[in-house]
């Protein structure tokens, strides 16, 4: 007799791949084991086929309803998700669609889906107290201190190749006329840039970094102190920057000092 784990396990394989065996534990009647099976597979895929719609709407708009949803499913074949949380299903689909068949045309697609994805992470992330900012005024302008901070958990930043951000406003506007034309101002040959998505006052919020400063951002974020992220800064200058970051909720605590 299987244990309840193993019954579990079975099912939840032979429901999120397609054309595996039907478990023994599924009893057939006068509805198959294999359609009882297809009911719930189905329920199952539709269920994330809706998450990643709300996940990613500008997508859906780009690349329309019937390649999406070809999309989805092969991504759902192959990305398992790792929560019950709906809202969390879905990251990687960026990196899913780079070189995705049908899309090579639509070379941005793939920055439009992480800002995306950056952007439904902040909007569903609990808000986070920010605990340090009495650390800003303790920080020596030699750089001798070795604070290290935690970044907020919703805070993303990505450096996109091409014009990502105007792509994804224009296609998030409703109006059908607006949204036409906010499409057909984007250059698509302008270059990408550097950004920050993070959540703020509860709600996402995008900012447009300079080079230097997402450099400075991304090495804080990794946890770096002061002196090992700034060493394109002089003392004022960094510290200007992380009294930014800070009053945007980019970080929520101060990490301890690892000990030598």
């Amino acid at each position: 007799m299987p244990s309840l784990m193993a019954v579990q396990r079975d099912f939840r394989d032979a429901v999120l791949a397609a054309g595996a065996s039907v478990p023994a534990v599924i009893i057939g009647g006068r509805v198959s084991a294999e359609a009882r099976l297809a009911i719930y597979r189905n329920n199952v895929t539709g269920a994330f086929i809706r998450a990643l719609r709300l996940a990613y709407p500008a997508i859906v708009r780009l690349v329309g309803d019937d390649f999406f949803e070809h999309a989805a499913r092969q991504f759902i074949a192959a990305v398992r998700p790792t929560t019950a949380d709906l809202y969390a299903y879905g990251q990687g689909f960026g990196e899913f669609l780079e070189g995705f068949p049908g899309s090579e045309s639509l070379r941005y697609l793939p920055d439009v889906a992480r800002l995306e994805w950056a952007v439904n992470r902040a909007a569903h992330w609990p808000d986070a107290t920010a605990n340090c900012s009495k650390a800003l005024g303790a920080i020596p302008l030699n750089y001798d201190a070795n604070i290290r901070y935690a970044p907020h958990p919703a805070l993303t930043l990505l450096r996109l190749s091409h014009p990502a951000r105007h792509i994804w406003e224009a296609e998030l506007i409703e109006e059908s006329d607006g949204r036409a034309a906010a499409l057909a101002a984007v250059d698509l040959a302008a270059p990408g840039e550097h950004i920050a998505v993070y959540r703020l006052s509860g709600a996402p919020t995008i900012s447009v970094l300079s080079p230097i400063a997402f450099a400075f951002a991304q090495n804080l974020a990794g946890g770096a102190t002061i002196a090992e992220a700034a060493v394109s800064f002089a003392p004022p200058e960094a510290l200007t920057l992380v009294a930014e970051f800070l009053s945007c909720n980019f970080f929520v605590g101060i990490l301890p000092t690892p000990s030598r």
